[in-house]
């Protein structure tokens, strides 16, 4: 009578070895043995170590036998044993002892044969009688097989798909090819929880791979692999098991979705197994035996939100893997609230309005970091991402879900960190999408993260795949635009070709005061300062803490609104003095944002400026209403006390022009011997006295300047207005020079004072101007030809070289008379200037007489030396009205000051 036993199949590792699983004893893994089946042998399976081929119907064999047995209860008898210690024996699936024993049925079927140890086993006398019994069983069944054809003994050989054990395919044609099928497998072997051994079966062969499970990662089990220590972390073995006896040789079905970290070289590829008894990723998270896998999250159909809810409910129990977790369970509720974004700081930050408490707040993107500033190769990409998020939302409604704050650290300041969402678009996931962002990692106890977290790593991988942005390869750096407003000579380079493009499509970069702006064109890689014309508004309040005027904060609070990093239009109608444009900004069609300013209260009308613009009447009329409706700067308006105030203006206004036309003004004479030092426009230029004891002076000052210079003492950083020492770059002599304008990268627009001409310096040819220096006069003196003026219109910038070239013939090199014709208050004086060698002064042979007679300017009735010379001034007139109608310099195709 044989002693049988009982045990679970835990595997088969042939078509005749089975591996046998005691009953288990509290957590810790259940003892194993491996008996081979007795008396019979089937096909071997090959090694591919030891470049071992499968003999035929060796996988077929081990199929059979696995199908039957592996995961099931069996009863079994120990028949032998090797010297080696080997057990062999007889395995049964029911309580018959004949028509359930398995080697019987391999036999039968053809999938083993008799071993010839067998045959020989019935000669000898010391045979046992069971023994005997089950050959001679066994012989009957093979012969019925042979007579039969099945299996092996077929008289056509079944056809085989191959069997392989390594990997060699192109593993990316290979997950292009099935990624998100479901393919047919066998879980052949459990690493650990979280990592498989599965031959897919395909058509054309059983291919092994290694599946690590999307969205998990259980504690590691490595043990007896050559040349690594062996790891085994904390319920690593329990997990393990578990899995095992759910999955291992268990028919499933695997849909492949990627690859760690995309490389797939080795045949290991990110998944999930599909089988009807559940979902063996989140049976880990929920029964504490894996932790939610951020790395491979991404690759889940539908996202991890359902295993992170399994995890912060098994992070709540403290079992297993969490026992002894001490933080956060998981994020607290998330707090939403609609906003209006009215600044992109940068590809990853956000400055919204919140309506409901009138307040701007800043966020940073959760989870998400913009490509790097500082690096030159990512810069462009950074920008990117910034004119991306502006493109996609400024100016428009959002909802913003607070994810959690980021204390200080590191010269870091706190930040709040949100999901913020336009209508269905989350701005984190468009920008990792597209390339423009990466995402953070985090470590498995960290709860601060993106509330859409999982969506974020999707959309890398999918930008990741695609190489897109900053995962192409592909430096990109930043642009470098050029700054038009530099200075006054290159803005009037630009002004006449915007004149005439008309309305010019521009970007608001950033808003300085209500009126004043930083603009950028896309289409010509160029930026600006612009003024708005027609209107004046309050000081803001400065950086520095210098206080503004009233209502100033309010206007600037209202440009930044409506028109920060918007879309514009822009006309432009003139240049200042500093190279800023003045004109009008349109915020749509029929939207000028100065007559906004306007409506609110919050800018003025400036008389002389809007008399000159296109949009008079509105800007006016703008004006009158917030007037009418006592807004803003007008709340303490009075109408009746205004108009008596006009009235009294206007008498003042009539008894003075009937003054002046009762005293004739005289001409000044007021001569003086001068040398043109630098020419800024055609009809503007500086000067320097040629008296002896001025030139002695001015070369005496130079001198003394040239070895008076110290090295600059540390921190030097000159602000603007401050006066200095300059080396000028022709002869690199020191000259006295006041900063115009500090420009970025530590440079600076100086003006020398003593000549007039300016350039652009770094902070090394600069130095502090010695202090006796800086109250002497400055030699140079800027000048205006009298009685004459530049059209604004776009056809005289086409004829300024040639006038410059003439202006240059008459007065370069040259000591001249000028006489100052008029002194206005706060502008260049205005002169007329004659050349000596010519005998006496004759107005038509002077340097203006020579510019009006040329065609290469107009006279200005407006000028004061206009005024203060009537005869003079009639005499240009008539001398530039010849010009004009004998089609001379700018009046060769007409009239010059026709679309003025």
């Amino acid at each position: 009578m044989v002693q049988l036993q009982g045990g679970t199949v835990k595997l088969a590792l042939s078509g005749d070895s089975i591996v046998l699983r005691g009953a288990q004893r509290g957590n810790s893994p259940p003892p194993e043995r491996t008996l081979g089946l007795a008396f019979v042998q089937a096909p071997h399976l090959g090694n591919a170590k030891k470049n071992v081929a499968d003999e035929p119907y060796s996988l077929e064999s081990r199929e059979y036998l696995r199908r039957r047995l592996a995961g099931k209860p069996v009863k079994f008898v120990v028949r032998y044993k090797t010297p080696s210690g080997r057990e062999y024996g007889s395995v049964y699936i029911g309580p018959n002892l004949v028509e359930d024993d398995m080697s019987l049925k391999l036999v039968y079927e053809g999938r083993a044969k008799v071993t010839d140890q067998a045959r020989s086993k019935l000669n000898r006398n010391d045979i046992d009688a069971d023994d005997a019994d089950l050959i001679y069983r066994l012989l009957d069944a093979e012969h019925m097989a042979r007579e039969g054809k099945r299996g092996m003994w077929s008289a056509k050989p079944e056809s085989s798909r191959p069997r392989l054990t390594t990997f060699d395919d192109d593993a990316t044609k290979f997950l292009a090819k099935h990624k998100g099928r479901e393919l047919r497998a066998t879980v052949e072997q459990v690493r650990d929880a979280s990592t498989l051994r599965v031959m897919v079966h395909l058509p054309e062969a059983h291919q092994m791979i290694t599946l690590l499970l999307a969205g998990v990662k259980a504690p590691m089990v490595r043990t007896n692999v050559p040349g690594q220590a062996d790891v085994v972390e904390p319920f690593g073995e329990e997990a393990k098991f578990n899995v095992e006896v759910r999955l291992l040789q268990q028919d499933v079905k695997v849909r492949l979705e990627g690859t760690p970290q995309g490389n797939a070289a080795s045949g290991t590829f990110v998944g999930s197994i599909v089988h009807s008894a559940g979902n063996i990723a989140e049976w880990l998270v929920s029964n504490s035996f894996a932790k939610v896998a951020d790395q491979s999250a991404m690759y889940l159909e539908g996202g991890a939100a359902h295993l992170r809810q399994l995890e912060r409910a098994a992070k709540a129990k403290r079992m297993r893997i969490w026992t002894g977790f001490s933080g956060s369970v998981g994020q607290a509720p998330s707090k939403t609230f609609e906003a209006t974004v009215v600044r992109i700081i940068s590809g990853d930050t956000v400055l919204v309005h919140d309506a409901a408490r009138n307040a701007d707040r800043e966020f940073q993107l959760a989870s998400i970091r913009q490509p790097r500033t500082s690096d030159p190769e990512q810069a462009g990409y950074a920008e990117k991402a910034r004119e991306s998020l502006r493109r996609l939302c400024i100016g428009k409604p959002v909802s913003v879900t607070i994810d959690y704050h980021k204390p200080a650290q590191d010269n870091f300041r706190a930040r709040d960190c949100a999901t913020v969402k336009f209508k269905d678009t989350d701005l984190g996931v468009h920008l990792v999408k597209n390339g423009l962002a990466g995402v953070l990692r985090y470590r498995a106890d960290d709860g601060d993260r993106s509330s859409n977290y999982d969506e974020l790593l999707a959309a890398e991988a999918q930008a990741q795949e695609g190489k897109l942005g900053i995962h192409s390869g592909k430096p990109k750096a930043a642009t470098k635009a050029t700054d038009a407003s530099e200075n006054a000579t290159r803005a009037r380079s630009f002004i006449s070709h915007w004149q005439r493009s008309g309305r010019v499509a521009c970007v608001v970069e950033h808003v300085s005061a209500g009126a004043r702006l930083r603009l950028y064109i896309p289409k010509e890689n160029v930026k600006l300062t612009f003024v708005l014309g027609g209107i004046r508004c309050p000081r803001a309040p400065r950086k520095d803490g210098t206080d503004g005027e009233p209502l100033g904060a309010e206007a600037l609070a209202y440009t930044t609104r409506n028109a920060m990093q918007r879309n514009v239009e822009v006309e432009f109608e003139g240049v200042d003095k500093s190279g800023g444009f003045i004109g009008a900004v349109w915020l749509g069609k029929d939207s000028n944002l100065a007559a906004g300013l306007l409506e609110q209260g919050l800018a003025s009308v400036h008389g002389y400026s809007a008399d000159q613009s296109h949009h008079a009447n509105s800007l006016y009329a703008a004006e009158r209403d917030a007037k009418a409706e006592k807004r803003g700067m007008w709340a303490d308006y009075n109408a009746d006390e205004e108009a008596r105030k006009a009235d009294e203006l206007a008498k003042r206004e009539q008894e003075r022009v009937a003054s002046t036309q009762t005293q004739q003004l005289k001409p000044r004479i007021e001569f003086l011997d001068v040398m043109v030092s630098e020419l800024a426009s055609p009809t503007s230029l500086f000067l320097q006295i040629a008296k002896p004891a001025k030139v002695a002076e001015l070369e005496d000052l130079m001198a003394n300047l040239s070895v008076s210079q110290a090295p600059a003492p540390a921190g030097f950083a000159p602000k603007a207005g401050q006066l200095v020492s300059a080396c000028y770059t022709v002869g690199d002599e020191w000259h006295r020079a006041k900063i115009m304008k500090v420009l970025p990268g530590n440079e600076f627009h100086v003006s020398y004072i003593d000549f007039g001409n300016s350039e652009t310096l770094g902070i090394d040819r600069l130095r502090p101007l010695p202090s006796q220096f800086a109250n002497i006069e400055a030699h140079a003196q800027e000048a205006q030809l009298a009685f004459l003026r530049l059209p604004n219109s776009e056809f005289v910038s086409d004829y300024s070289a040639d006038a410059y070239d003439m202006l240059r013939q008459l007065v370069e090199g040259r000591q001249l008379v000028a006489n100052v014709e008029a002194r206005p208050s706060n502008a260049p004086i205005q002169i007329t200037l004659y050349d000596p060698a010519l005998g006496r002064p004759v107005l038509e042979k002077s340097v203006n007489g020579e510019i009006a007679f040329a065609g290469f300017a107009a006279a200005d009735d407006r000028a004061l030396s206009s005024k203060h010379n009537a005869p003079a001034f009639d005499k240009i007139k008539s001398l530039v009205a010849d010009a004009r109608n004998l089609h001379r310099g700018m009046w060769e195709y007409g009239d010059a000051t026709a679309d003025e």
